[in-house]
């Protein structure tokens, strides 16, 4: 399906949004909702509402050219329909790559390949993957859709970075060359949010509960 876990729409944009990225790759766009919600809120939420004012090169790569739609041709600079391990090399650097559960419909090893490949062209590298495997088939005629493997912080290189959000039904892996500033994820860890969220309701007194809270958020995630 053309489409992703909801439930990773607040702390992918949260991260996305954190790293206020100039140029972005979104590989297996799908339907195009991720690129709606960073022309939105990188460049219509400052005032920059007309596509002759838009300011961030937003590429996208969909190998199943089935799924394209008016999204793509509106939203994103511009969507190249192949596989991202063949048109990747011509792309040059990003800032951030962004693939949402696509990484599980490649094979381990190509899954591996391509994590490093777009390490190279991009300093930041953020995934969203199912916890666990479970089996999909083709679908309407997309054998890209076929779930082929697990991809887990194992996976990752290990000269780079690697930032692990565990959340309901999948992992968020944010793997970076360099170390990133805690900022970028304060809004995106749920423990970070309900803290944030029962202090502001209860007050600075109301911090050691709060401070509470999200250890509990932290251990039962």
């Amino acid at each position: 399906m053309p489409t992703s876990d909801p439930n990773n729409i607040h702390p992918l944009l949260a991260i996305l949004t954190g790293l206020q990225p100039r140029r972005v790759l979104d590989i297996g766009c799908g339907f195009g909702k991720y690129g709606v919600l960073l022309r939105e809120y990188v460049d219509v939420w400052n005032d920059r509402l007309h596509p002759d004012q838009w300011q961030l090169e937003l590429v996208g790569i969909e190998a199943f050219a089935g799924y394209r739609n008016p999204i793509h041709d509106y939203v994103y600079t511009k969507v190249h329909y192949a596989e991202a391990s063949q048109i990747l090399p011509q792309l040059g650097p990003f800032d951030v790559i962004l693939m949402a559960d696509v990484i599980e419909h490649l094979d381990q090893s190509q899954a591996v390949n391509l994590v490093a490949q777009c390490l190279n062209q991009s300093p930041v590298l953020v995934i969203s993957t199912p916890v666990a495997f479970y089996a999909q088939q083709a679908h309407q005629g997309n054998t890209y859709e076929v779930h082929r493997s697990l991809f887990s912080h194992a996976d990752f290189p290990s000269n780079v970075c690697v930032r692990w959000l565990p959340m309901i039904s999948c992992n968020i892996f944010v793997a970076s060359r360099q170390p990133l500033a805690n900022a970028v994820f304060t809004l995106a860890d749920p423990a970070d949010l309900v803290y944030l969220r029962s202090r502001r309701k209860l007050g600075n007194w109301g911090w050691p509960l709060s401070a509470g809270l999200r250890l509990l958020c932290k251990l039962l995630s």
